[in-house]
C-alpha cells in the first residue's frame, strides 16, 4: 500500500506544479499586457501633444500673416493649404506622403470668410499609428483689427 501512496503523492505534486505554472503564466501575461498598454498610451499621449503643438504653430503663423498684411490674408481665404512647412506654397489638401519634415504628421489649414472683417482658421493635424488614424484640431477667428 505504501507503494501506491507514493505514486499518488507524486501525481499530486505534478498537478500542483502544473497549477503553479499556469498561475505564473497568467501573471506574466497580465504584466506584459499592462506594460504594452502603458507604452502604447504613452506614445499616443506624446503624439497627441506634438500634433497639438503643430496645430498651434500653424495658428500663430497665420496670425502673424494677418498682422503683416490683412489684404494678403484675405486673398487666401476659402481654401485649404497643406502646410508641411509654414508657407502658402501648397494650396490643396495634403496627401499622406506630405508630412511635416521628419515626422508622420500631416497638417492642413483651412481659411474661410466669415464676413469682410473676420476669417475663420481651422488647423487639422493628423497621423496614423498602430492604433489607427488620429487627429488634433484647433480653430480660431481672426479679425481685421488695424
Amino acid at each position: 500500500m505504501t507503494k501506491n501512496r507514493g505514486k499518488a503523492e507524486c501525481g499530486q505534486a505534478l498537478l500542483e506544479l502544473v497549477i503553479v505554472l499556469m498561475v505564473l503564466g497568467l501573471i506574466i501575461t497580465a504584466v506584459l499586457s499592462v506594460v504594452t498598454n502603458s507604452v502604447r498610451n504613452a506614445r499616443f499621449a506624446k503624439d497627441q501633444a506634438q500634433a497639438s503643438r503643430y496645430a498651434q504653430e500653424a495658428l500663430e503663423w497665420v496670425r502673424t500673416q494677418r498682422d503683416t498684411a490683412w489684404t494678403n490674408l484675405q486673398a487666401r481665404v476659402d481654401r485649404t493649404y497643406c502646410m508641411q512647412a509654414l508657407s502658402w506654397t501648397i494650396a490643396s489638401v495634403c496627401t499622406s506622403s506630405q508630412t511635416i519634415a521628419g515626422t508622420n504628421f500631416v497638417r492642413n489649414t483651412t481659411l474661410a470668410t466669415v464676413d469682410s472683417n473676420t476669417i475663420s482658421i481651422d488647423v487639422n493635424v493628423s497621423w496614423v499609428d498602430s492604433m489607427g488614424s488620429h487627429q488634433a484640431r484647433q480653430a480660431t477667428y481672426l479679425t481685421k483689427w488695424r
